[in-house]
C-alpha cells in the first residue's frame, strides 16, 4: 500500500514510509510471528541516525500502482510506454478527419472480448485508448486468425484499419486490417 501511495497524505515520502513499518515490524514483530518479539529491544526510532532516502522515479510509482491496483492512480497509465513513437500515428480524435482511408493509430488496449460472427468463427472487439481519446475497433475473422496473437502479446497496439462511415452518415466504424507492436522511438 505504501509503493502505492496510500499513504502519502501522511507527509513522510514512500521510501521513508516503507523503512518505518519496517522498523515497526521488526521491532514489534508481525502477526504471522505471535509473541517472537526481539531478546534486546531494538533502539528508539527517534535516535536512529537520518538515512539519505531515495525516492521511486515518477514510473517506478506508476509500475507499483499498476501492480497492486491494476491501474495507474498517479499519473496516465501511457506514461508507462514512453518508447512508443506516438508522435507518428493518427490520433483517435482526428480519425473523423480520414473517413474512408486507412490509417495506422495506436492505442492502449483497454478492453477486448472475443465474439462469433453468424458463421461461427471467432472475431475481436477492442477498446483503444491514446492521449487524445479511446475507441473501438473489431476484427473480422481472417483478421483476428492472423493478427489474434498480437492482441494479447503486446498492452499497446498499433493497429492498421480501415474507417468506414455508418450508413446514415454520423460516425464511423474502425476495421482493422492488421495488428502488431507498435513502432519504437
Amino acid at each position: 500500500m505504501i509503493r502505492a501511495g496510500a499513504l502519502d497524505e501522511f507527509g513522510d515520502k514512500r521510501t521513508r514510509q516503507f523503512w518505518q513499518a519496517q522498523y515497526l515490524l521488526r521491532a514489534f514483530g508481525s502477526s504471522s510471528e505471535p509473541k517472537q518479539g526481539w531478546l534486546i529491544a531494538p533502539a528508539d526510532p527517534a535516535r536512529l541516525p537520518e538515512l539519505p532516502v531515495v525516492e521511486p522515479a515518477p514510473k517506478e510509482r506508476l509500475h507499483a500502482e499498476t501492480e497492486l491496483f491494476g491501474f495507474a492512480v498517479s499519473g496516465h497509465p501511457l506514461e508507462l510506454f514512453d518508447h512508443v513513437a506516438w508522435d507518428t500515428y493518427c490520433p483517435v480524435k482526428r480519425l473523423g478527419e480520414f473517413v474512408g482511408q486507412t490509417v495506422s493509430l495506436c492505442g492502449l488496449i483497454v478492453e477486448q472480448r472475443v465474439h462469433h460472427q453468424i458463421t461461427g468463427e471467432p472475431m475481436k472487439f477492442l477498446t483503444l485508448a491514446d492521449w487524445t481519446g479511446i475507441i473501438e475497433t473489431e476484427l473480422f475473422a481472417q483478421t483476428y486468425k492472423t493478427y489474434g496473437l498480437a492482441t494479447v502479446r503486446y498492452p499497446v497496439l498499433e493497429v492498421e484499419a480501415r474507417i468506414e462511415p455508418f450508413e446514415n452518415g454520423r460516425g464511423f466504424s474502425l476495421r482493422a486490417l492488421a495488428a502488431r507492436n507498435p513502432r519504437q522511438r
